[in-house]
């Protein structure tokens, strides 16, 4: 699964999301020059999704299947409020309101495409 990248803001900042086994997962964050610590990628084993940022990177959010039920798709707009957050945090703006609530809502339309 090619992993799909979200443009947030403008073409500078993006949300990658992949979904799969371990080896996807890897091989994503190295694409987009992750820190790969075992014990950031262990925590993906035991979970319903994740969010993954390095400083400079864009955020990657990882979950175990494309989502498809009710409950997925929660946990996608969740990872989703994480990846955007890092990055308006990265941005020095603040993480609420329209623009925030906005950003949230492109990376779940794109990834449910």
């Amino acid at each position: 699964m090619k992993p799909r990248v979200v443009q947030v803001l403008n073409t500078e900042y993006k949300v990658v999301a992949c979904w799969g086994s371990d080896k996807v997962l890897r091989q994503t964050l190295k694409d987009y020059h992750h820190n790969q610590s075992e014990e950031n990628l262990e925590r993906c084993e035991y979970s319903h999704g994740m969010c993954y940022w390095t400083e400079g990177c864009h955020p990657v959010i990882w979950l175990p299947r494309k989502p498809k039920t009710p409950s997925e798709i929660g946990t996608l707009a969740h990872e989703a409020t994480h990846a955007v957050e890092f990055i308006f945090r990265f941005i020095s703006e603040e993480h609420r309101g329209e623009v925030y609530a906005h950003s949230i809502g492109a990376v779940v339309r794109e990834v449910m495409k």
